[in-house]
């Protein structure tokens, strides 16, 4: 009975051994720290071509501008043609993105190079009333001027990898900065109460520029294909073709909920606007 005592427990200290020298193995499948099989950090020799489409939401906050119409409106009634510090309202803002990373960050001091496409719409109403803009202070009328921007463009990017390792999506926080130049939109008409009617879509004043875009935020991956982000933009552009009905004229057309002719006369603007989205990515991993 010792005899088989002791042979169990020689074959007990065996199997222990060989199972502690196996955890110790770097190249063992039972090692979880990816940075145990190399002395140095992970690289992106081992990373993939990385695409992506994201949804994303939040708001944009306009800064004020003198607005200058250029349709001599202002000799009419005894006014300047410049309106000093037209104040946009603070609105919601959509939109989405679709891009790719490139597996750059053993050759660019850890930095992965990319590049979206991305575009949003946002709102920027004019409330009423503001003197001589969208507001006659002798006749006492006005409206509220709604407006509408849209921006299509593409960017250029840049993040450096936090938390990384060799499996994908080789990185848990990724902050990222970029610069683009893209297309914005803008659309306006007179609109609230007594404004436009149900029908009548922003669609008939819209003028079209080139804008620049400043971009940075920070991606946070919650499954290996799924993370949420958070990003602030900053838009810089200047319209010449923006329009606004200055001094209320449009609500003499405004009957039974139908709109007639609209009044609007025509002035130039920079468009500077901070905007902060969050959104969620969806993450592919395409093999060389």
């Amino acid at each position: 009975m010792n005899a088989r005592i002791s042979a169990m427990m020689c074959l007990l200290c065996v199997l222990g051994l060989s199972d502690l020298t196996r955890a110790e193995d770097p190249y063992s499948q039972r090692v979880a720290d990816p940075y145990a099989i190399s002395p140095d950090p992970p690289t992106m020799s081992s990373g993939t071509l990385e695409p992506y489409i994201s949804v994303m939401a939040g708001i944009a906050v306009p800064r004020s501008h003198d607005a200058t119409f250029t349709d001599g409106s202002g000799a009419s009634k005894g006014v300047s043609d410049v309106v000093e510090n037209v104040d946009y309202q603070t609105k919601h803002s959509v939109g989405g993105n679709a891009g790719i990373w490139f597996p750059t960050r053993n050759k660019l001091l850890g930095f992965d190079l990319g590049v979206e496409i991305t575009g949003f719409i946002w709102y920027a109403d004019v409330a009423c009333c503001v003197d001589n803009f969208n507001f006659d202070p002798v006749a006492n009328k006005g409206t509220t001027n709604e407006g509408q921007g849209i921006y299509v463009g593409p960017n250029f990017l840049i993040r450096y990898p936090i938390a990384i390792s060799e499996s994908y999506p080789n990185g848990r926080w990724f902050p990222y900065v970029g610069i683009g130049v893209g297309a914005h939109q803008m659309a306006q008409r007179p609109g609230g109460r007594l404004g436009t009617g149900f029908f009548q879509a922003i669609t008939e004043s819209r003028d079209t520029t080139v804008a620049f875009m400043g971009v940075g935020g920070i991606k946070a991956h919650l499954f290996k294909y799924v993370a949420l982000f958070a990003e602030a933009k900053y838009i810089h552009a200047h319209h010449s073709g923006l329009t606004s009905d200055r001094f209320g004229q449009s609500e003499l057309n405004f009957v039974d909920f139908v709109q007639g002719v609209m009044t609007v006369n025509p002035y130039e603007s920079t468009i500077d606007t901070i905007f902060a989205h969050a959104g969620i990515s969806i993450h592919f991993d395409v093999k060389p």
